[in-house]
């Protein structure tokens, strides 16, 4: 049946309203009765982000319609208030589906569809290492998010990964919590520490592995390029000295540069590579071991990252690469270039660096 001027006229003025007050939900008639719509909402299990959902409010009427631009109000507020309940607003949703388990299959969909990370990385340290640990039936709360975290060791990178992952857990259920006080004083300053190798070092791994060109041209493409060890296999030469590299557990591909340019001047990075095998699931963490492994019966005694640690500072502190531009040869942000990777500058760079910038003197 057709509806009244009067009562079109009073939905249109509702939602622009609604719009100016910078509320994502919207009026709106079907059939007979008025729903609020809004694709924002904190998604039911079985759902992916950005679902768009209709919640009855009645027939459609001017009382109702004014009932339910106060409801739209209220439902943004309690989603930017992070207190949103399904149950609140929607009479037909079932308790069930606010577990542990029902919201951490949501967070996951989220994040698998978004490509926020890898299945690899979910199972090992979002499910693996955090929510498996949590009572799968239980309701999820603050307060289960609280014991989740607590159940980890304090100070520790576990914990704040625990933390970090409950803190995404919480803000996609809507529950207000705040876990930074909790994280600790774990940081970058608190990995281990690193000696990494000197160019003479790596010259002298490098003319032993002479006797074995498959695991040489491995050991040249980690050094000269700077690449992860599971990046090792997945490599094309573009020239020279370039390049293109896809990093195996997200797929992404990159290109990246020679440093130094002379060892990929006089170091073959295409050939024939040694005969290793890898599950399809665990690619990143078997190659690693595979290289690490292959290159440390071969001499090369220095940690499994060290190579591409000695790459990051040899292109910031020898060639002054902008750091923007370093970073993104290497796959990784300028925090993560800048904190992790220039802590373990050398004695000897670091003087190097200053008669050349501060003296003039070049060795």
């Amino acid at each position: 049946m057709p509806f009244s001027k009067e009562l079109l006229r009073d939905i249109a003025a509702a939602n622009e309203r609604l719009a100016g007050a910078g509320v994502p939900v919207r009026l709106r008639i079907h059939r007979k009765s008025l729903y609020l719509r809004c694709s924002r909402l904190p998604p039911k299990l079985g759902h992916e982000a950005g679902h768009r959902y209709e919640l009855a409010q009645g027939p459609a009427s001017a009382p109702v319609v004014r009932r339910a631009e106060a409801q739209a109000h209220g439902l943004w507020a309690a989603v930017v208030e992070r207190r949103f309940s399904w149950e609140e607003f929607d009479p037909n949703h079932k308790a069930e589906a606010d577990t542990v388990a029902a919201w951490v299959e949501r967070l996951k969909v989220q994040h698998l569809s978004t490509g926020q990370c890898s299945p690899q990385t979910w199972a090992k340290h979002w499910q693996g290492a955090v929510f498996s640990k949590m009572p799968q039936d239980a309701r999820l709360t603050q307060a289960e998010i609280l014991a989740a975290v607590l159940q980890t060791k304090e100070n520790t990178r576990g914990r704040r990964r625990a933390c970090q992952a409950l803190a995404r857990l919480a803000e996609v259920a809507g529950i207000e919590v705040d876990l930074r006080p909790y994280q600790g004083r774990y940081g970058s300053s608190q990995v281990q520490r690193r000696d990494l190798p000197t160019d003479q070092q790596i010259e002298d791994w490098y003319a032993a592995m002479g006797v074995d060109p498959p695991w040489q041209i491995i050991f040249a493409r980690l050094v000269v390029f700077g690449l992860r060890p599971s990046e090792a296999f997945g490599f094309e030469l573009v020239d020279q000295y370039t390049a293109r590299v896809v990093d195996a557990k997200s797929g992404r591909v990159r290109e990246t540069k020679a440093f130094h340019p002379y060892w990929a001047d006089r170091w073959p990075v295409v050939g024939q590579l040694p005969q290793v095998t890898w599950r399809k699931e665990y690619r990143a963490k078997d190659l690693t071991e595979r290289v690490r492994s292959g290159l440390q019966r071969r001499g090369v005694t220095c940690q499994r990252y060290d190579l591409r640690h000695a790459w990051c500072v040899r292109v910031s502190v020898e060639y002054k690469i902008p750091t923007s531009l370093a970073a993104r040869w290497a796959g990784h942000s300028e925090a993560v270039h800048n904190a992790t990777y220039l802590q373990w500058i050398r004695a000897d760079q670091g003087e190097a660096v200053y008669r050349a910038m501060a003296l003039g003197k070049k060795d």
